[in-house]
């Protein structure tokens, strides 16, 4: 069994292989099971699995670690990509601010990915998008839950524009006004990197996007 942790490992593609396109990143890393009572875990080999901007697709490695005790490996992702998508991350991110803006899937998908190197379908961005609003009202709850943790003393509840039977759009607002709240704990700049990059690096597996 393998899971999955997400660090910040290079800003970009191109900083990512230039410092680990042959070499380990330089971490220690303790078994995430309970049980196992911290384990350090063992060097594991790599493997490798393709990540697309807007103009390149690119094979990178992926480096794993083991644990003796429970035979489970954990990967190491670099920020700029989450498990199940092979477009980095800040370009899905880039999709889904045009569809807040209303633009349509088939327009969008046009500019996310070159046809040079094969493009991508509106029907992908769609699905990314359908994911995307189904998970953010967890997400959402879970930025709350870490800023109240932090000590913020607003109603963050009333700053939904609706608390009762939202709809997903209107969750999806809370959503960035919360993040926004919660990357300035952390002093952090969006303007280069997007918001979703920095977030998964905190966020628990099944609510990353």
């Amino acid at each position: 069994m393998c899971k999955n942790r997400i660090l910040p490992f290079g800003k970009t593609l191109k900083s990512y292989l230039k410092e680990h396109g042959e070499k380990r990143p330089n971490v220690s890393l303790y078994c995430p099971d309970k049980s196992c009572k911290k384990r350090i875990l063992y060097k594991h080999g790599r493997y490798f699995r393709w990540a697309t901007t807007k103009y390149q697709c690119i094979l990178i490695p992926i480096y794993r670690w083991y644990c003796p005790i429970c035979e489970k490996t954990v990967s190491l992702l670099p920020n700029f990509l989450v498990p199940w998508a092979r477009v980095v991350t800040a370009s899905r991110e880039a999709a889904f601010n045009r569809r807040r803006k209303g633009i349509s899937f088939e327009k969008i998908s046009k500019s996310i990915v070159s046809p040079s190197i094969g493009g991508i379908s509106a029907t992908t961005i769609k699905r990314w998008w359908n994911r995307y609003l189904a998970q953010i009202g967890r997400t959402s709850i879970w930025v709350a839950g870490r800023l109240i943790h932090f000590g913020e003393m607003e109603d963050l509840l009333r700053f939904h524009s609706k608390g009762v039977n939202p709809t997903y759009l209107d969750t999806l607002e809370w959503f960035y006004f919360l993040l926004q709240k919660y990357a300035h704990y952390f002093q952090f700049n969006p303007s280069l990197m997007g918001y979703l990059s920095f977030l998964n690096t905190h966020l628990p597996a099944e609510l990353r996007l």
